[in-house]
């Protein structure tokens, strides 16, 4: 994070106030209530302000975890076909070839950056006179607007009258790669949660003649690297397999080797369903091995 010690101005105190859209009074003005929804950013403030009172690893961690998956007002001047601003007040109907404009903010230092809110309330505490169109943005839109304006913008502000927490580019990047952490994670233990739903199921071959084992044995003392060999019957869902599983002493690809050149000969003998080689090490194999002894073993 970049320097949260740096004084931001409101558009009030600003010399010039061009950067802000002026709109014209109405009869009957809606509260803030009324035109800003609750973004339920309550978490993120109180990590914001655990960060303010305790700057550590802790409270870094516990504020990106917050910012990543956060909602924001940006205020912006929204731009129709024609070039113009499009004032009004309360809930604007913005057009489908509207632009906006994202309104920056400037420190003490002259130095600029893209700034955000995560209430009407902080909105409000910046933007208390002239009237600005906000949006809602979530972070990769942020650290998009970032990158593209990366040579003159520093990085963006949230709530710059409040907390007024701020991040660098450097920042944003670091938020990046830890958004597209937790989208791996979560991929992961989605892929997790669908493996245990499909549970593995081990029995015992029947019908299986004690000379087709024979065979198996007889390739298997061809092949010194496996020391032992177990074989049982695999269901994973609807779909049943023979199942080799092998204790080998190898490389990862002469295991793959071995494996499929047993299931393959295999194949003349057995045809009722597909066959699979797993090593010993593997759930496959803890399987296998809790079903029966092993039909191989080196030197017996």
């Amino acid at each position: 994070m970049a320097d949260n010690h740096i004084k931001f101005p409101s558009p009030e105190e600003e010399n010039n106030s061009n950067t802000n859209t002026s709109f014209a009074p109405e009869a009957s003005t809606p509260s803030p209530s009324e035109v800003f929804p609750d973004l339920g950013n309550e978490k993120l403030v109180k990590a914001m302000e655990d960060l303010k009172a305790n700057e550590n690893k802790e409270t870094q961690t516990a504020l990106i975890e917050q910012v990543i998956s956060a909602k924001f007002f940006a205020p912006v001047e929204v731009i129709d076909a024609d070039g113009k601003p499009i004032q009004g007040h309360g809930r604007l109907a913005v057009p489908k070839d509207a632009k906006f404009n994202f309104k920056l903010i400037q420190n003490v230092k002259g130095e600029q950056y893209f700034t955000v809110f995560t209430d009407i309330n902080e909105y409000l505490k910046w933007n208390k006179g002239p009237k600005v169109n906000t949006i809602i943005v979530v972070f990769p839109q942020i650290a998009q607007l970032a990158a593209q304006k990366s040579d003159s913008i520093k990085g963006f502000v949230i709530n710059p009258m409040g907390q007024n927490i701020v991040f660098s580019q450097d920042a944003i990047a670091n938020l990046i790669d830890a958004m597209k952490a937790v989208a791996e994670n979560a991929k992961a233990a989605r892929e997790a949660a669908q493996q245990q739903q499909v549970k593995l199921m081990f029995g015992k071959p029947t019908n299986i003649p004690e000379a087709v084992l024979g065979a198996f044995r007889k390739k298997l003392m061809k092949t010194p690297e496996v020391n032992e060999a177990y074989f049982c019957m695999l269901k994973q869902g609807d779909q049943e397999f023979y199942l080799f599983t092998l204790d080998i002493n190898a490389d990862n690809e002469t295991c793959h080797e071995i494996g499929d050149s047993l299931c393959e000969s295999a194949k003349m003998f057995l045809t009722k369903f597909p066959i699979m080689a797993a090593p010993v090490n593997s759930p496959f194999g803890e399987g296998a091995k809790k079903v029966d002894q092993p039909f191989y073993v080196k030197g017996q």
